[in-house]
């Protein structure tokens, strides 16, 4: 069973509630001054509310224009697992277990990592040691605790990047497991200079 530690939300807050869509407006304005800054100044990018309400709708592409995104896309995916190497290669450094990392649909993924391996990932990026009259007996209390120090620290590190964190309870009588969600090469580039300084 999985129970799910919020981003901005205290321990134990529930987090049933769907997470809020992307405005569409908005989203056509990013995609827009994206490609106007990579150099494609003729692609049009809108709005509109047919046929598909809701929709970014980019414009035709010339043949010239296509094959540079289509270059700008490939660079950006080769950056990602380079970014995945060099943290593999530090999180190996730190003997921090992370079986679980890899690089997937473009992102990557930190995957599983024990209590004790969670709560030394928060030190090495910064977490202050917490009182003894902090650490709960409950193992599921702890696992929250231990996510949530991780959780900030994180964010602290990489300049406010987030991290999805969960705790994944395994059979009955054993350590509770934190499943550490994907990131993107921006801000594992940001984790992995934290972790070197």
């Amino acid at each position: 069973m999985d129970s799910r530690l919020p981003t901005n939300a205290p321990t134990g807050t529930p987090t049933d509630a769907p997470a809020a869509l992307p405005d569409a407006g908005h989203a056509a304005a990013e995609l827009d001054s994206a490609l106007r800054d990579a150099g494609l100044l003729d692609v049009s990018v809108d709005q509109h509310p047919d046929p598909q309400p809701g929709f970014v709708h980019l414009g035709p592409l010339s043949p010239a224009e296509a094959n540079r995104l289509a270059r700008l896309i490939r660079a950006s995916t080769k950056r990602t697992p380079k970014a995945a190497r060099a943290l593999r290669d530090i999180v190996d450094a730190y003997r921090l277990d992370l079986p679980g990392l890899r690089f997937r649909h473009g992102r990557i993924v930190l995957g599983g990592i024990s209590l004790p391996d969670a709560e030394r990932f928060a030190r090495l990026l910064g977490a202050p040691v917490p009182p003894d009259a902090r650490t709960p007996r409950s193992a599921s209390l702890k696992a929250a605790l231990v996510g949530e120090r991780l959780r900030n620290a994180f964010a602290s590190a990489t300049g406010g990047g987030s991290l999805d964190i969960r705790v994944r309870h395994e059979a009955t009588g054993t350590a509770p497991v934190l499943e550490l969600g994907s990131i993107d090469a921006r801000t594992a580039r940001r984790l992995v200079a934290a972790l070197r300084f």
